[in-house]
């Protein structure tokens, strides 16, 4: 593996750092406050061509490495979790498509994304399917030429602000997991049923990423926007989690990075008893820990994007990769707090976001539990 950056992803990593520090690290604090949603910085993204940066060229997009979008990703949530979050579920609808469905759907669904004239809105879990998708109640059932989708999913991101909606549902709930299939739901196209969004759901953190639940209420779809063969659907869906956890890890990657850089730099000009605190071993051993997991959580996510990029099979990667991302971001943030004293329980610095934002990590696009379940079965546990 060669740890050097070739020149492309150099020139893009430089290209968001300063787009992310010198724009979007202004705005995140209203955003966050107010649950705003980033819409100027997922327009100037996507002039940038940023919303498609793995997607191929004859859809829109910029045909650059997996290595690369992790970077984007990570300089995005040194300033802004909220927008890399957006941009993380975007591209993974872009790139489901891409994988797995035919020309005519290519040409039709992913340009719209890759050129930023839509979102896309990635739809699996429900109230009692969340770790076990294979218990997802949604049916779609075949009259005629159309497929009538029924049920609810719950925690959409980018639902409010999506065209297009991967929407996995049940063609034979008898058939388990195996009778799951793939559909693109495109909602300016509805002609019969109703397709209804929920309000945003007030959390915790990524306030500026809105989530809601939605519902299929008889919602007509025709057969040929079903993704891929009946019953492929689930194997669509965690494919695309292979490549999302690599975004996820590179989300983790970029809170812990922008949290450490702020107690370095607290640690050098916060003085006390005569001296900066970082001569204290009690903060300079705090912040070396901290340095540690950082660069670890580098290597494992970069790895994993690698492989990608290789043509590897990367699924245990890609979950080593989120995990420990994530749960080393999670501690990082939360040491940032103490060594930032008082300051880092004010929300007049961002170091009580970060550790708010940081908790969805260890959640969504698969449980850290699940990942551990993933790496111990590759493991031929």
């Amino acid at each position: 593996m060669d740890f050097n950056l070739s020149e492309e992803e150099v020139l893009i990593q430089a290209t968001v750092h300063e787009l992310a520090q010198e724009k979007f690290k202004e705005r995140s604090q209203k955003i966050d406050e107010e649950s705003l949603f980033p819409e100027q910085n997922i327009k100037e993204l996507a002039e940038l061509g940023l919303l498609g940066s793995i997607i191929e060229e004859k859809y829109g997009g910029a045909e650059a490495s997996t290595m690369s979008y992790s970077l984007i990703l990570e300089e995005i949530s040194q300033a802004c979790a909220s927008t890399s979050v957006i941009v993380s579920v975007t591209t993974m609808v872009g790139l489901a498509i891409q994988r797995s469905g035919n020309e005519e759907q290519k040409q039709n669904y992913i340009p719209k994304i890759a050129e930023g004239q839509t979102l896309g809105a990635f739809c699996l879990t429900e109230p009692n399917a969340g770790s076990d998708p294979s218990s997802m109640k949604t049916t779609a059932k075949l009259e005629g030429e159309n497929y009538i989708l029924n049920g609810q999913k719950l925690w959409i991101t980018n639902a409010s602000h999506s065209d297009i909606f991967l929407v996995m549902a049940n063609e034979d709930p008898k058939l388990g997991r195996k009778g799951i299939s793939a559909f693109v739901v495109e909602k300016s196209k509805i002609k019969s049923g109703t397709f209804t969004i929920g309000p945003p759901e007030r959390k915790m953190g990524l306030n500026g990423s809105h989530t809601s639940a939605i519902f299929f209420d008889n919602l007509l779809i025709p057969e040929e926007n079903r993704l891929g063969g009946k019953g492929e659907g689930l194997g669509i869906a965690l494919k695309s989690l292979d490549t999302g956890r690599i975004g996820i890890a590179s989300q983790a990657l970029g809170i812990a990075q922008a949290a450490f850089d702020s107690s370095v730099n607290y640690a050098k000009e916060r003085e006390q008893f005569g001296q900066a605190i970082g001569k204290f071993q009690g903060v300079s051993f705090k912040i070396a820990d901290m340095k540690m997991k950082l660069d670890t959580s580098r290597l494992v996510t970069r790895k994993a994007a690698w492989m990608n990029d290789q043509g590897l099979n990367h699924t245990m990667e890609s979950s080593i990769a989120k995990a420990y991302a994530t749960e080393a971001a999670f501690d990082i943030t939360a040491q940032a707090i103490r060594v930032h004293g008082g300051m880092g329980f004010s929300k007049e610095l961002p170091l009580e976001r970060y550790h708010r934002d940081i908790q969805a990590t260890l959640i969504y696009e698969g449980t850290n539990e699940i990942q551990r379940l993933v790496i111990s079965r590759n493991l031929g546990l």
